[in-house]
């Protein structure tokens, strides 16, 4: 897993599911899990996007995972989100925390703290363990 920190209210956008492209000036090879950091820095530009799709409340620290599916330079694509002459992050299946849990980002793509990472597993595993029961293929129909 890695992590990295993005500012409010992109964030939020992403972990909400409205926003699956990330925009950087850097690509990077590594694809999967990725835990999204929310920074003290807020884009005051966005402000109208968020009240656009609800959000309301920007919180700062760890809010939770999505899945990093895809890293390209722009092709003019990944639109409206996708900004031109930039790398587009494609990202998949937010998986926001319960609560926010306080902590420190860092620049770059970057190894989250340990506990963030055990949470995500945490997490992961008790949605699995949640979903077992419906797809049980030991039943019998017939019964």
């Amino acid at each position: 897993m890695r992590a990295l920190s993005i500012r409010q209210p992109w964030a939020a956008l992403i972990l909400a599911g409205h926003k699956p492209t990330e925009n950087r000036t850097w690509h990077t090879t590594y694809r999967g899990p990725l835990a999204i950091h929310a920074g003290q820095r807020y884009d005051r530009n966005a402000r109208h996007l968020a009240a656009e799709f609800g959000i309301t409340t920007t919180p700062r620290g760890w809010l939770g995972t999505v899945e990093l599916i895809d890293v390209h330079h722009d092709r003019d694509c990944c639109r409206p989100w996708g900004e031109p002459d930039t790398w587009h992050w494609v990202m998949t299946n937010p998986q926001p925390f319960a609560a926010p849990i306080p902590g420190r980002g860092q620049l770059g793509l970057h190894q989250p703290p340990a506990h963030i990472a055990h949470h995500q597993r945490t997490h992961t595993q008790q949605l699995t363990d949640s979903l077992i029961p419906l797809f049980d293929l030991t039943a019998n129909p017939d019964t």
